[in-house]
């Protein structure tokens, strides 16, 4: 089975955005973003997400926080059901943008909720990756039970 999360990405349209629309557009998503709280961002994200594109972005967070802990490959790919390659395509990504992954890394780390996700990922382990997919979300129907 070939995986391709980081490969095919959603569709976007062919026609180009000039670069001024296009930065209003980010930057009214990141002022929305930045003024929610978690539960509301949870809503926002599972009202404008599809639930791969949920899995897709879950899943390369998760394999990046497993990688700053220093698991192997093979282990990360055992535990999210990614394939190397993904994995050596998300590391590689990361050291082209690293300033927005250690932000992120940095963010998990200082956050009350750091034990609660660093037992998330340890749980891993464990429990299949379908589990991490579950954690304290009430997603729509169309997540994994």
């Amino acid at each position: 089975m070939i995986d391709h999360t980081l490969s095919i990405m959603a569709r976007i349209s062919k026609h180009r955005l000039d670069k001024k629309t296009y930065m209003q557009v980010l930057d009214t998503l990141d002022l929305v973003l930045g003024k929610m709280r978690k539960n509301e961002v949870r809503e926002f994200l599972f009202s404008l997400l599809g639930k791969n594109e949920r899995i897709m972005l879950s899943k390369r967070f998760a394999a990046i926080l497993l990688l700053e802990r220093e698991l192997s490959l093979g282990e990360v790919s055992r535990r999210l059901k990614l394939t190397k390659q993904t994995l050596i395509r998300l590391k590689r990504t990361q050291k082209i943008k690293n300033q927005g992954f250690s932000l992120a890394v940095r963010k998990v780390n200082q956050d009350k909720m750091a034990r609660e996700i660093n037992s998330i990922l340890l749980g891993l382990a464990k429990e299949t990756a379908g589990i991490f997919f579950n954690w304290r979300i009430k997603p729509p129907n169309d997540y994994p039970k």
